[in-house]
């Protein structure tokens, strides 16, 4: 669409008008950002991530989206522009509400501001109700639990967290271990749902880290850590020491 738009714009300007105009090289330019910037997000995926991860990762599409809408963003400043230059005044000392190169334009900008302005609205509007309805569908989410039990990390460390996760989803697809290391800064935050286990293999697998952060109940820890430490956890941050968990506020 944007390749689309600006060639055959700059082919009626340059051919009927007979004016010069950039509209053919900025579009080629975008479509070299697009590949230099696919070719680079596809790099990333098969270098950097294990394949186990990089076939259940579903945001491809998610990435090339912000590049398409920089794209478009980039190509509307040198189309809007390039027809300012066909159609309006040009002598910005004259140019008012009033002030166009002909009749034919005055009507056009009229009519192109009334459509834009419905459609403005209309997209506004239904944009604020989507995010609504997303924030009332999703306000139980794991990034909203995490909020809830503690503060987010902002200086980069190496502390060993363990995310206790009761749902097997988020923990399987690397879920719960992403939010972790987004929310507390660091590297080694693991995602865990299984804890059947004896007490004795629970004390170790929980002492192997430093902090443990339990953003939902999960029935099966909570028992584990009153035969083991002799607490009532439920949700929260905690730092683990040799004689139990300590609620971090």
């Amino acid at each position: 669409m944007i390749n689309v738009v600006l060639i055959v714009t700059w082919a009626f300007v340059r051919l009927r008008q007979h004016q010069r105009n950039n509209l053919l090289a900025t579009a080629i330019l975008l479509d070299v950002i697009f590949i230099a910037y696919y070719a680079s997000l596809f790099g990333m995926y098969i270098l950097s991530m294990p394949y186990a991860e990089a076939i259940l990762l579903d945001g491809f599409e998610r990435y090339m989206a912000s590049t398409v809408i920089l794209n478009l963003f980039i190509g509307a400043i040198a189309l809007v522009r390039v027809l300012d230059r066909q159609q309006f005044e040009q002598n910005f000392a004259k140019r008012d509400t009033q002030a166009f190169k002909s009749a034919t334009t005055k009507n056009i900008y009229q009519i192109a501001t009334l459509v834009t302005g419905f459609f403005a609205i209309t997209m506004m509007y239904s944009e604020i109700t989507g995010t609504k309805f997303t924030n009332e569908m999703n306000h139980n989410t794991l990034p909203l639990q995490m909020s809830r039990v503690s503060k987010q990390w902002t200086h980069l460390n190496h502390r060993k967290v363990l995310i206790v996760d009761p749902e097997v989803v988020d923990v399987n697809d690397y879920y719960a271990g992403y939010v972790g290391r987004y929310w507390y800064f660091t590297d080694k935050a693991v995602g865990q749902e299984d804890f059947m286990m004896t007490p004795k293999i629970f004390k170790r697998t929980v002492e192997q880290y430093q902090y443990v952060a339990i953003p939902e109940s999960h029935r099966t820890f909570t028992v584990l850590t009153k035969k083991v430490f002799h607490q009532h956890v439920v949700t929260g941050l905690f730092k683990v020491t040799k004689h139990g968990l300590i609620r971090m506020h």
